[in-house]
């Protein structure tokens, strides 16, 4: 009995089966910096996550790029979802945390980082009001 209770998968009750989506530009900077604190591999070493993965955080963070694609404009879009596809290339290939390839796609997702603070920016120094009506940069 207690042999099987170890091969138990325990799951969080916060988690949900649909995955999560950036639903404003500063999500997609926290998806950003929770990307970078977990590369190269993006496994959840809690336990509460685990179906957590390279390919989960890639989906999330291009879906949320898509979904704020008329925020961003097209060219900041494109460029976003370019240097994402490279980032994911690199830590496909990264053998661990302190490898090459591991911090160059860290510099990646910083560039996109780098990318919505400067629309975010624009954003709240144009008025530019959020999905709430405040002018937050989101």
């Amino acid at each position: 009995m207690i042999e099987e209770e170890e091969n138990i998968v325990y799951r969080s009750s916060i988690t949900n089966p649909q995955p999560y989506v950036p639903q404003a530009l500063s999500e997609i900077e926290d998806q950003l910096g929770s990307m970078m604190l977990k590369s190269p591999h993006f496994k959840d070493t809690t336990g509460y996550f685990p179906d957590t993965s390279l390919e989960s955080n890639f989906f999330e963070l291009n879906s949320g790029l898509d979904r704020m694609r008329e925020k961003l404009g097209e060219d900041v879009h494109g460029k976003a979802i370019e240097l994402s596809g490279r980032a994911k290339a690199l830590f496909l290939q990264a053998p661990d945390i302190g490898s090459e390839k591991t911090r160059e796609g860290n510099r990646l997702l910083d560039e996109i980082d780098q990318l919505i603070n400067a629309v975010r920016r624009h954003r709240y120094e144009s008025g530019l009001k959020d999905d709430d009506g405040e002018v937050t940069g989101d």
